[in-house]
């Protein structure tokens, strides 16, 4: 008997776990989470290793000079992170890497490559020294009765709780892990409020606008605020994803990232002033027990962010190797080898290397001013022409519930401010990376 008025409802395939992931690695329309989730992600990926420098950077740069130039490094990264979106929703390239070669050609490809292996990998390494200066120091003195050798203990630690966290293929999936992370800087604030007053008499910290080294003091804060390298992975993860939702997402991220930041920087050289070192933690005495809740949770939080540095790392190499193009994403086998080997090599750089200061300027100067500011104020400029067509990017081949529920042609419009501004990002990182170059070679 025939049945009349009913339709039959469209057939929905439910992606797996594993193929969401996958999904959502590669391209837009797959990205499962809120904009306060991809806002902490980015949060952990900016206040890492380098938000333990900033005291040192305001020492450097002067206090009040300090706080104006930390306020112009954020807004000028988020500006960043901004125009490459806009650039790639332009040209509809999600890769940071396609997107470079798409404007620069094969030599701009394998460019961009080398700087992301440089600041993600460098990030890995700062976070590494972190966890050497904080859990061995820990176990050394709580633990007496038994030998403790920084190489072992952080080797153990990076099989046993980092390398599980690397194995996955989208950085969505540390959103979670990313929160506890962020919410372990509040207790780390907290301690150094408590403690690190004690110690303020006996060092002096000038008030005022004298400097010793504003450029290095720059280049600390530009590899603090800088998050670049995973942006693509965020945006995709990203359930809105329009450039609004961008917006603020990434906004959200700023002032969370920038006060948390400051606070600590503030109070560090406020306790230990002219003394102050490139780690604050080493200015507190090995037996101090609210120093050391924060050491605690310091290393805490460092483990949960080494995996956000590692996936871009990783990426970078795996398109370097060929291994990931825009047909093509690493099989099974490839992607846990080369994790596997990634992350043994970073590790053992990480244990051998000691010197913070050294990663700083490095990677802050050099890579960080690079892929924060000039290379997404060029792609954005670049794109400008494409922005004026409104075709629709491309949808998902397979439709899912967790799939991307806001319109992807909701573009940012043309803005001469943010014209204004590019050129601005392009100036200024060039002039911080020539610096930093010429210091590299000088000392």
């Amino acid at each position: 008997m025939s049945t009349y008025g009913t339709t039959e409802e469209p057939m929905v395939l439910k992606l797996t776990a594993a193929e969401q992931d996958l999904l959502q690695s590669d391209r837009p329309g797959y990205g499962s989470r809120s904009k306060i989730e991809v806002g902490f992600n980015l949060v952990n990926a900016t206040c890492g290793a380098g938000i333990i420098g900033l005291p040192f950077a305001v020492y450097q740069a002067g206090f009040f000079p300090g706080i104006i130039l930390s306020i112009i490094v954020a807004i000028l990264s988020q500006l960043g992170l901004y125009m490459l979106i806009v650039a790639g929703q332009r040209v509809e390239i999600y890769k940071y890497a396609v997107l470079v070669e798409y404007l620069m050609g094969r030599p701009g490809y394998h460019f961009l490559n080398f700087m992301i292996f440089v600041q993600a990998a460098g990030s890995c390494v700062s976070y590494f020294i972190l966890v050497g200066d904080t859990i061995p120091v820990l176990l050394e003195l709580y633990f007496p009765q038994y030998p403790i050798h920084r190489s072992i203990t952080v080797s153990a630690i990076a099989i046993i709780f980092v390398l599980p966290l690397n194995t996955a293929r989208s950085i969505g999936s540390l959103a979670r892990w990313s929160i506890v992370s962020v919410l372990c800087l509040p207790v780390i604030l907290l301690t150094l409020l408590i403690r690190a007053p004690t110690y303020a008499p006996e060092h002096t910290a000038p008030i005022g606008w004298q400097t010793t080294d504003m450029f290095g003091a720059v280049g600390i804060m530009a590899f603090s605020f800088a998050c670049s390298q995973v942006s693509f992975n965020n945006y995709l993860s990203l359930r809105d994803q329009s450039s609004r939702g961008w917006a603020i997402a990434i906004s959200i991220a700023g002032v969370l990232s920038w006060s948390l930041s400051m606070l600590f920087a503030i109070l560090g050289y406020l306790s230990f002033g002219t003394d102050v070192q490139s780690n604050l933690f080493l200015n507190f005495a090995p037996d101090d027990a609210i120093a050391n809740i924060g050491r605690l949770t310091l290393g805490i939080s460092m483990i949960l962010t080494i995996p956000m540095a590692f996936y871009p790392t990783r990426e970078a190499v795996q398109k370097s190797l060929g291994l990931e193009t825009q047909t093509r994403q690493p099989t099974q086998v490839e992607h846990y080898i080369l994790t596997v080997v990634l992350f043994l090599g970073i590790t053992a750089i990480g244990i051998s290397i000691r010197s913070l200061a050294k990663v700083y300027s490095v990677i802050g100067g050099f890579s960080a001013s690079t892929l924060a500011y000039v290379l997404p104020a060029v792609a954005y400029l670049a794109t400008k022409k494409p922005c004026e067509s409104d075709e629709t990017l491309k949808a998902p081949l397979i439709s899912s519930p967790s799939s991307s529920q806001t319109s992807l042609t909701q573009r940012a419009r043309p803005s001469v401010l943010l014209d204004i501004a590019a050129v601005i990002l392009i100036l200024w990182g060039t002039i911080l990376m020539l610096y930093s170059i010429s210091i590299v070679f000088t000392s």
